[in-house]
């Protein structure tokens, strides 16, 4: 029984370490982005592969035609092959010119239509020259190494490299098998052309999977991160902002008054708060329930931040039925006009308060107070001078703006 076990838990890793599949699949909703990847490489590939053959052009290196035997080609072949080296330039210029402008153009069709004609085209270059090529064992290595480097050069789906691959070295073999001139030569470059077929196949096909898994594994990290980046936001937006009336919290408030406390007092210019209490709201709630209490507090939020209008004012819900604002930059006289319209605002809104003992609808009071921020004063005094002014205002019948002295 403990062998049987054994053997089973060997069998099961063996399992795990083996790939579920030859080849990797891409996930359905990732495919339409990996063809577009490797569409881009292979015309990449092709580019620098088209500057190559020009550089080699330009400075004279002799290409495919030192392999060929000058004295076994007919004139009809020898037109063929100067007929094909004198519009290879052309094609190679004109490859490069299509790719360039159709890339722009992001045109995916064009540039997969592009590179297929370019590899049938290489394809049936290397078919013309080959029966005329004069053979041994080094050349033939050098044509089957050119073979597997166009195997290699196109990025494109095991279902279109593995049948070009054996059909590029089928036909390799059956033209070259023609003119072998030994049996030596003969054996050995078979040898050649299966190990060079499935290293080049099994590579391939390695450097694929390794690919699909990088670019499957790439996309699912930057899925995660944004999702992280957008939880964070979220996560950081719910610090800052109440939850019932979506305006800013104290947090943000206290935040925000910090950084503008500091530039009134480098710029010497006065700095005012409005600290709001919604007159009888523990009546309205007892009266009404708290689901209208909420639905009351969220249109004065809505009203408050509505009528605050500039940039640099700021207004939050400090607490409960409690709202402040801050208004930065202006004289004390433009902000207590700015604090009667918020008061007036909230009375218009005509929303019924039937416990109120001052009006028929909901309204507020605010107290105010207003410093030059010095050495001699603090954000908390200011938050308490105005704390003091609210008190006022309820003690002088609500409804109304107090500013303190």
């Amino acid at each position: 029984m403990k062998y049987q076990e054994v053997i089973q838990s060997a069998v099961n890793n063996l399992k795990k370490r083996l790939p579920h599949r030859l080849i990797a699949s891409v996930p359905p909703e990732l495919k339409e982005r990996f063809n577009r990847l490797q569409l881009i490489n292979t015309i990449q590939r092709f580019i620098i592969l088209c500057i190559v053959v020009i550089f080699t052009k330009l400075i004279d290196i002799p290409d495919f035609s030192f392999l060929i035997e000058k004295d076994n080609v007919s004139p009809e072949m020898q037109n063929i092959l100067n007929f094909q080296d004198n519009i290879e330039f052309s094609v190679i210029i004109l490859f490069l010119i299509l790719a360039g402008i159709f890339s722009k153009l992001k045109n995916n069709v064009i540039l997969r239509i592009l590179s297929y004609l370019f590899i049938i085209y290489n394809f049936i270059t290397a078919l013309l020259i080959m029966p005329f090529i004069e053979l041994d064992i080094q050349v033939v290595q050098f044509y089957f190494w050119y073979i597997a480097l166009f195997v290699f050069l196109p990025d494109v789906k095991p279902y279109i490299f593995i049948p070009y691959a054996v059909l590029y070295c089928l036909s390799a073999v059956v033209v070259l098998s023609d003119n072998f001139r030994s049996i030596f030569v003969y054996s050995h470059s078979k040898l050649l052309v299966i190990n060079i077929f499935i290293g080049v196949l099994l590579t391939k096909i390695l450097l694929y999977n390794e690919k699909v898994k990088t670019f499957v594994n790439m996309l699912r990290i930057n899925a995660l991160n944004e999702e992280l980046t957008v939880s964070n936001k979220k996560l950081e937006a719910l610090s800052t902002t109440d939850e019932l009336t979506k305006l800013n919290n104290r947090r943000s408030f206290l935040e925000y008054m910090d950084m503008v406390w500091k530039q009134n007092y480098r710029l010497k210019l006065p700095l005012n708060v409005l600290m709001i209490d919604v007159d009888y709201f523990k009546k309205y709630n007892d009266s009404l329930g708290h689901l209208e209490g909420d639905k009351a507090l969220i249109a004065i939020a809505q009203c408050l931040k509505n009528n605050v209008k500039r940039e640099t004012d700021f207004v939050a819900r400090f607490g409960g039925e409690e709202f402040v604002c801050l208004f930065p930059f202006i004289e004390k006289d433009e902000a207590l006009n700015m604090a009667k319209e918020l008061v007036q605002s909230i009375e218009n809104m005509k929303i019924p308060h039937p416990k109120s003992e001052h009006s028929k609808y909901v309204t507020i009071s605010v107290g105010m107070a207003t410093v030059i921020p010095d050495d001699n004063n603090s954000k908390n005094e200011l938050l308490d001078e105005a704390d003091k002014a609210l008190y006022m205002a309820k003690q002088a019948g609500r409804n109304r703006v107090v500013v303190y002295q």
